[in-house]
């Protein structure tokens, strides 16, 4: 019997301590979905910075560009987190994972898609890059604001393009592991070093593109929900009814 229970408590020690870091590297959850009609904290990059011909914008309570018919080298842009007075320590963010929901007006390339790991001083970057007229998906990395300086690709994947409809694409950087997952199914892992840490973006050329309930997680992660859903007639805020995608 005293066996048995030392037994007992030895697998019980064994699988808290497996359980914790786990539980650690995913700290805390930033949600984001713009029902407020609010964009606090997001500010465009230096990238056609002062190109006012172009949207960014809050559109049917989701985030959206509009390129307004300008040529792709000029509209091209992003949209970058840099944090407010709830979340000041986007800089510092390493392990962490971003889901974005996506909708493309049209079955076209060279929407864009968004980033990870941002540097905010020099623009370098992970990226997933979305090419619905080719259905694939490519996840990038680069040293600057401008996804074409020094672009390397970190590999690529089919996926079932589909116009006027949300999907959810994630973008994992945790440690040396960089992976793409698109509607829950994990497409594209790769393992790169060279950015360790920054913040999110939205990332556009020259077609119409709306972002909708970003979600970051992880161990620098706040737990905060910066726009939450108050539908009509409910006493209290809930995420359980995020718009439908």
């Amino acid at each position: 019997m005293f066996v048995k229970r030392l037994m007992r408590i030895f697998i019980f020690i064994i699988t808290i301590n497996l359980i914790i870091p786990t539980m650690a590297s995913f700290a805390g959850t930033l949600l984001i979905d713009f029902d407020n009609g609010k964009m606090d904290g997001w500010e465009r990059s230096p990238q056609n910075q002062k190109n006012n011909g172009v949207f960014w914008g809050l559109a049917d309570k989701a985030l959206m560009f509009d390129p307004k018919g300008q040529p792709w080298d000029q509209a091209i842009s992003q949209m970058n987190f840099v944090g407010n007075k709830q979340v000041t320590n986007v800089r510092e963010w390493t392990d962490y994972e971003v889901e974005v929901d996506i909708k493309h007006a049209e079955l076209a390339n060279w929407p864009g898609g968004f980033r990870a790991r941002v540097d905010l001083d020099t623009g370098g970057h992970y990226a997933v890059w979305i090419y619905p007229a080719d259905s694939k998906i490519n996840l990038y990395k680069n040293p600057a604001w401008d996804i074409n300086t020094g672009l390397t690709s970190l590999g690529q994947a089919a996926y079932k393009a589909e116009a006027g409809k949300f999907h959810t694409i994630k973008l994992s950087c945790i440690g040396d592991d960089i992976r793409v997952s698109y509607d829950g199914k994990e497409i594209i892992a790769a393992k790169d070093s060279e950015h360790k840490k920054g913040t999110i973006a939205t990332d556009v050329q020259d077609k119409v593109v709306y972002y909708d309930n970003i979600k970051v997680t992880g161990a620098e992660i706040p737990n905060i929900k910066l726009s939450p859903v108050q539908p009509a007639g409910k006493l209290t805020a809930t995420w359980g009814d995020i718009k439908a995608r």
